[in-house]
């Protein structure tokens, strides 16, 4: 439903978007996962037809969005990270509107709202003024709004910004319910997002595509990066044979601190189980004495690294 091949957008002087290729299909989760200033909000607005590709091609629903972009809209629903909402209406008059002005037949309207409402979980609000609104419940008028008309392609950027936890999690299990019937396409920079909602992720970063896999390979590769920090002193050959044979201990490095002779810096890489930090302060004191300990939570960053990694080691491995 969506298709990107060989994209490339530019402003002026500047490239956004490096020779980018992906898909979407039906029925379809994918996660288009990258940071701040990545590119993803100009692929979004290149595939919902706001701004047309340098180079390459774009198509949604079939339809070549350099020439049938007005074809290929009735086909789009598009929720942008400020969705866009008229304050002063209420639920059902602004999605009424909103109806009308996607041309949806007036005697398909109430059915059409009905739906929506429902998917959204909009029947507590539908006659309540959207700015008395918060903001998790405008989002979901604004992702009501995107399923209008029910579209076949959704586009959802960064669906959850701004959110707290029990909204982001009502969020979630929304779009994992649409997702069932549409091809979603939704940018994030957070990586539970893609892990826990999406069938397949796309990591894009300064304008270029680095990969594109399974959201348990991001899973695997999240796992991987986390670490745990330590300084202690003791014997360093002692120290890093009790840290390696700790459960849940993947990888040691230990370096000497240089203001103080006998204390020592030490990473300790670490799987997903819980209590590891505990085990490994019992590790350090049969052999040393321990004067700090921080568990390290991965970066989007050091994730992209580890997962290129893996995307890579798989590739080459296929081939040969």
């Amino acid at each position: 439903m969506i298709d990107i091949e060989h994209v490339t957008k530019r402003y002026g002087s500047k490239t956004i978007l490096h020779d980018i290729s992906f898909n979407v299909n039906k029925g379809e989760i994918v996660g288009f996962l990258g940071p701040n200033g990545a590119g993803k909000t100009t692929t979004m607005r290149m595939i919902a037809g706001f701004t047309a590709a340098t180079s390459g091609t774009v198509r949604v629903a079939g339809f070549d969005m350099a020439n049938e972009n007005q074809l290929a809209a009735e086909h789009i629903g598009y929720l942008p990270e400020q969705p866009p909402l008229y304050d002063v209406l209420d639920v059902t008059d602004y999605l009424t509107f909103v109806a009308r002005a996607k041309r949806i037949p007036a005697a398909q309207r109430p059915s059409q709202l009905d739906r929506v409402i429902h998917a959204c979980r909009l029947e507590s609000v539908t006659r309540k003024e959207i700015y008395k609104l918060s903001k998790g419940f405008r989002q979901r008028v604004g992702l009501a709004q995107a399923l209008l008309g029910n579209p076949d392609v959704l586009l959802l950027d960064e669906p959850t910004a701004g959110l707290d936890p029990g909204q982001i999690q009502e969020t979630r299990e929304v779009i994992r319910e649409v997702g069932k019937d549409h091809a979603v396409l939704l940018s994030t920079h957070i990586l539970p997002e893609v892990t826990l909602i999406c069938q397949r992720v796309a990591i894009i970063n300064h304008g270029r595509i680095l990969a594109t896999g399974s959201p348990q390979g991001l899973q695997r590769a999240a796992e991987e990066t986390s670490s745990v920090l330590l300084e202690a002193s003791g014997d360093p050959d002692q120290l890093k044979r009790a840290l390696s044979d700790t459960d849940g201990v993947t990888a040691v490095s230990l370096r000497p601190v240089a203001s103080r002779a006998g204390l020592y810096s030490i990473d300790c890489q670490v799987d997903a189980q819980e209590q590891v930090e505990s085990r490994i302060a019992r590790a350090v004191i049969t052999c040393g004495e321990l004067f700090r300990l921080e568990r390290q939570q991965p970066t989007l960053e050091n994730v992209f690294l580890r997962y290129i990694g893996h995307t890579n080691e798989h590739s080459n491995g296929a081939s040969a």
